[in-house]
């Protein structure tokens, strides 16, 4: 269900030295024409036969040897009314040379002088009118083209041409909105209703019974967690909405109005004549679609594994990696178009079988980057600020170092750099330990249209972000092969009086203090969860912990989850169950905040664990709430205000504090598991389901407690305050759903006293 990402200090950069990239398998083309069959038929331009007709030009013969005039002097006597063609000497006509014609003066003899002789006044006349005579043609010309453009202009300047469709739908004579709205009206609702049902091989796709299947994920969802449930999972729904599938219809209007005008009279002529059909398609949420390839991957157990490069202590090292298998990207999302757009079922069956997926990033790769970061690390750098100055070593600067798969021509490269926020927050930290004020004290305004960052006239603080800019471009830029240690200076800069967030964060002003991530699984089963998850995050972004002491709580901040404030019934731990409750999800916003303010080092005053283990989240480090009587709070105790963001996709919630970084530094220590009261099996007898139906509704776990202990310092060591977070968790019964009259193999003890036993 959840999978979380640390970005703490000590995490962020190992989580940033993952690479993170798509496969695309070669095999790609070959599979996306296989994917077009059965598809709608479209009529294609390449299979059909030109209409154009031919053009057959006559030979004349030469009748003397050598007599070839110039191209100039044969295109200044073509006969009017023709526009000249050019054509090549050895096939044009010739006409009688003046070289052979009685020169004046002479006796009238035929003179075979080499020379051309000079045209006379009479001939040179006749050659301007027929100059003349071509210009003012091809002018005519022009002008008779121009008024049939204007004319068409006039005629069809806003609509699109006769014989064009986009797919199913003729919008010929239409305005590029008349056919949005039409593909829309046609399409749209096809998209919205449609279903998939993702097998990863044609066995699973005809022995799995998929309402049952279904039943119990959707019990299950929010119990396993995500890496528990992907490792088990046969079946995938690709519902439209979850993967933001619809029809691009102004795109595709668009497209259709340009049949016939980008392509010329030609294509014009050819749509009137044969028809020209724009191919209808689907658009998808990249992210969505990439996040139900990845689990389809995780379930195949081989996921590959790029080489890469690992820094500990200012040594650097080449992490080997594997091949795999993953899902062909480009042929699953013709799969799902083709099921979308088609007409005759909303729910379709689509097979995505993992294929080999070949590396990367290999071995030479890797050490060609491990190369480059250890010759960075090895020349060190020195930082200075305000007549103070530090050598950094490449230990120091080890844990700043991110790599990234990049596309590199028509391969992939190894990318290198500093981590900004890591490398930023290091030189802030350097700052404070040296006595100067490490920043400008901040306070947030939001004015709802914008986010604003204030700060006191006069304010400085250390321009970082441009120095750590400076750094990496010396260590991993252009030509950055130099042996001397880098010399960066951190300069102070003149804090604006109020400026944009984002600028704020770009100027290096204020930026991340710490960031959390939670994963859930996504299916339509958990449509409402996810719903309820996506509420509560943008009731807490951009709320605001004060500065010196300011208190937050979830509950003032959020509210009470009730129908009235937008929630909805969905999955939550009920008298020891999961059942279905007003705002069930919202404790998982809770626990993901919980560990962004932990991460933080910022005080927690009131924490409690849910009553039921969940093991996808930290150990003993989930928070529950229920208004009003469960809250999470916490004091902001810097001397700049603290802001909350919160961003989420269709399976990932991110909660980031952003401000003037305090520099803690936190550490924990996480106690052993203490057994406590079993867990019991119960049976439930559903009549609304068929006989026969048999599915684990809730997944049973002993009770059990976990004492989590953190410390948090400052730059210099030392301890600010430290803190127990217990956990008690009670045992979750294990609730089997039966349909009435069902057969079992071993007795079973209904909650009513019911024996169900085999034969039953």
């Amino acid at each position: 269900m959840v999978q979380r990402r640390n970005t703490s200090q000590q995490g962020r950069a190992e989580r940033r030295n993952r690479p993170d990239g798509r496969p695309h398998p070669s095999s790609a083309r070959n599979h996306r024409a296989d994917a077009r069959e059965g598809a709608l038929s479209m009529p294609s331009r390449r299979s059909r036969p030109s209409n154009r007709p031919s053009v057959s030009r006559e030979t004349a013969p030469r009748t003397q040897q050598g007599d070839r005039p110039t191209a100039r002097r044969q295109r200044a006597t073509e006969p009017s009314g023709q526009i000249p063609v050019s054509r090549s000497r050895a096939t044009a006509q010739p006409r009688p040379s003046a070289a052979r014609r009685p020169r004046a003066g002479r006796s009238g003899s035929t003179s075979s002088h080499p020379m051309r002789p000079l045209a006379t006044p009479s001939q040179k006349r006749k050659r301007h009118t027929v100059l003349r005579v071509a210009l003012a043609l091809g002018l005519l010309a022009a002008l008779v083209g121009g008024a049939a453009a204007a004319i068409d202009g006039l005629m069809n300047g806003s609509r699109i041409y006769e014989g064009v469709t986009v797919g199913e739908v003729d919008v010929a004579g239409m305005t590029v909105d008349e056919a949005r709205v039409a593909i829309a009206e046609h399409y749209g609702p096809r998209v919205k209703a449609g279903l998939g049902l993702i097998f990863t091989s044609e066995e699973d796709a005809d022995s799995l019974d998929v309402d049952q299947e279904l039943a119990e994920d959707a019990a299950q969802a929010e119990q396993l967690s995500l890496e528990e449930a992907r490792a088990n999972q046969r079946l995938w729904v690709a519902d439209a909405g979850v993967l933001g599938a619809e029809v691009p219809a102004q795109e595709l209007a668009e497209e259709a109005f340009a049949v016939g005008r980008v392509g010329g009279i030609a294509e014009r002529v050819d749509a009137a004549r044969e028809g020209h059909s724009v191919s209808p398609r689907v658009a998808f949420d990249d992210e969505a679609l990439e996040a139900l390839a990845a689990s389809i991957d995780e379930a195949g157990g081989q996921p590959r594994i790029d080489y890469d490069v690992a820094v500990a202590d200012g040594v650097a090292s080449v992490v080997e990696g594997s091949e795999g298998t993953a899902v062909d990207r480009a042929l699953l999302q013709e799969r799902l178009e083709e099921g979308y757009l088609a007409a005759d079922t909303d729910t379709f069956t689509v097979i995505a079988a993992p294929e080999p997926a070949p590396l990367r990033i290999g071995a030479a790769e890797a050490e060609a980057a491990r190369s480059r970061i250890q010759a960075a690390l090895d020349r060190g750098c020195r930082v200075s600020f305000e007549g103070a100055s530090w050598d950094l070593s490449g230990s120091e600067m080890g844990p700043w170092v991110r790599t990234a798969v990049v596309a590199d021509g028509e391969g992939y490269a190894l990318d290198a750099s500093l981590d900004e926020t890591e490398a930023g927050a290091a030189l802030l930290g350097l700052i404070r330990q040296a006595g100067f004020t490490s920043g400008a004290a901040v306070t947030f305004q939001n004015d709802g249209t914008e986010l604003w960052v204030r700060t006191k006239e006069g304010s400085r603080y250390p321009h970082t972000a441009e120095a750590v800019r400076q750094l990496d471009e010396e260590l991993f830029g252009e030509g950055a092969a130099a042996a001397d240690t880098p010399q960066i200076e951190v300069a102070w800069d003149v804090a604006p009086a109020k400026v944009p967030f984002d600028e704020a964060v770009e100027l290096g002003l204020i930026g991340e203090i710490s960031s959390y991530t939670t994963e859930y699984n996504d299916s339509p089963a958990t449509a409402n969860r996810r719903h309820n998850i996506h509420r509560a995050a943008d009731l807490l972004d951009g709320s605001i912990a004060p500065a010196d002491g300011g208190e937050w709580s979830f509950n003032d901040t959020v509210g009470e989850a009730s129908e009235e404030s937008g929630f909805q019934a969905a999955h939550a731990i009920v008298n020891g169950e999961y059942d279905d409750a007003i705002g069930g999800g919202i404790c998982q916003v809770a626990t993901t905040v919980f560990n962004a303010v932990y991460e933080a080092g910022f005080p927690v005053t009131e924490r409690r664990n849910h009553s039921l283990y969940i093991s996808s989240y930290p150990t003993g480090r989930d928070a529950a709430i229920a208004y009003p009587t469960l809250d999470l709070t916490w004091v902001n105790d810097s001397t700049s205000d603290v802001l909350m963001r919160a961003r989420y996709t269709d399976s990932t919630i991110t909660v980031t504090l952003y401000g003037v970084d305090p520099g803690y530094v936190v550490s924990t220590q996480t106690g052993e598991w203490e057994k406590g009261e079993p867990f019991k099996k119960r049976t439930q007898v559903d009549e609304d389901e068929p006989t026969g139906t048999r599915y684990v509704k809730t997944v049973g776990a002993d009770g059990r407690s976990v004492t989590v202990h953190r410390t948090v310092r400052d730059r210099a060591g030392n301890v600010i305050h430290e803190e127990d977070f217990a956990s008690n968790y009670a045992p979750i019964d294990e609730v089997t759903i039966v349909g009435p009259d069902t057969p079992t193999s071993d007795n079973e003890e209904t909650e009513d006293g019911r024996v169900l036993s085999a034969g039953n």
